[in-house]
């Protein structure tokens, strides 16, 4: 493995060297007492692995990692401090592991052993080039290149996957993440859980090659997956001016249900009613014309259902089935919507229905 020191103390830097030379599979193709100097040649050289000091004078080592592991998604980092105060800032940047000043050998065995375990890995994963497919109007559901769907650790690791996706590769702050995602834990304990969810996070990543799928910087996540979903499908034909029956058919395909509906998260509430509206206003207008102009159609008949589905209570649905099958003389079908639409109506709302729409109801009996 290619490996680089960076330490801003020389003799730390040669003891350093020093002790790593012993390992044969260990390759020092650099080291460094300025940090910046090694920023401007990681690139060329590629190391698999950074041994990096925390502190270096003015340089903090914690905010030079960011950088690295922005220039190389799949490089190690390996802490070096005189304090154990910075293992939970490590862990956030993802390091294999932090070292404590003196290093002594036995631990540092164990690391190299942690190092050629991981980059034996990173060797043998290839990052997924077609990246994930997330389904998210209904069940959500995420799919890796070869359709296989993603087996979560916990609820919170896939609550957290699905925050984080739908601030469409934005970083986000520790803090609105734990308002979030544990709105009814103390600081200390969101914060414990976080580090928790974020690892098993990470792990779910690195399995499908995505070594570098969670970023940490300046007190944020960012997620670095790529990522295709119905979100972005559905919000191009949304866009359109115009929804003929294509369009429609489109809409049908992909609203199978509420965004994130299954889940119940409560960060989402907000995103859930602003798709149901669109939704609902783009099938109902194309309903309504299709009926003034008689067009009856199976497109025409699902858009109706899909209304029905998201709001069951709206008497001018009702009115607009109603009609559908009382132009076609479907007594049956006519008759079983309206009686489930009564028991319904009255289970939960303690209501009956509007004069008018049962006037219209009865008028279509008699006509049939």
């Amino acid at each position: 493995m290619k490996v680089i020191l960076i330490d801003d103390e020389s003799i730390a830097l040669d003891l350093l060297g020093f002790k790593l030379s012993s390992y044969k599979d260990v390759n020092i193709v650099g080291s460094y007492t300025n940090p910046l100097e090694a920023l401007k040649e990681v690139k060329k050289i590629q190391p698999d692995v950074i041994f990096l000091d925390i502190e270096m004078g003015e340089v903090n080592g914690l905010e030079v990692a960011e950088l690295f592991t922005k220039e190389l998604a799949a490089v190690e980092i390996v802490f070096i401090t005189a304090y154990s105060k910075y293992s939970v800032d490590a862990f956030e940047i993802n390091a294999i592991d932090y070292l404590l000043k003196p290093v002594q050998e036995k631990r540092l065995n164990k690391t190299i052993e942690r190092l050629r375990q991981k980059t034996m890995g990173n060797h043998e994963i290839e990052t997924l080039d077609n990246g994930l497919k997330v389904n998210s109007f209904g069940t959500f559901q995420v799919l890796d290149s070869m359709d296989n769907p993603l087996i979560w650790r916990t609820q919170k690791s896939k609550e957290l996957f699905a925050f984080l996706w739908n601030k469409k590769g934005e970083a986000i702050s520790k803090m609105l993440i734990m308002d979030e995602i544990f709105p009814d834990k103390n600081l200390d304990k969101a914060t414990t859980l976080l580090h928790t969810t974020i690892y098993q996070l990470r792990k779910n990543l690195e399995k499908l090659g995505y070594g570098n799928g969670i970023i940490y910087f300046n007190e944020s996540y960012q997620l670095n997956v790529p990522i295709v979903s119905d979100v972005e499908i559905l919000n191009k034909v949304l866009s359109l001016k115009e929804h003929g029956e294509e369009e429609i058919k489109e809409i049908l395909r992909i609203y199978k249900g509420d965004f994130l509906g299954e889940e119940g998260y409560l960060w989402a509430m907000g995103i859930r009613k602003t798709y149901e509206d669109m939704v609902f206003n783009i099938l109902n207008k194309y309903a309504g014309t299709q009926l003034r102009e008689g067009k009856l159609s199976p497109t025409l008949k699902a858009a109706l259902d899909s209304l029905y589905k998201i709001n069951s209570f709206n008497e001018d649905i009702v009115k607009m089935i109603i009609y559908y099958y009382g132009i076609q003389r479907n007594r049956a079908s006519l008759k079983e919507f309206f009686e489930e639409y009564v028991v319904n109506i009255k289970v939960e709302m303690q209501l009956s229905p509007m004069e008018d729409t049962l006037k219209l109801y009865k008028r279509y009996m008699d006509y049939i």
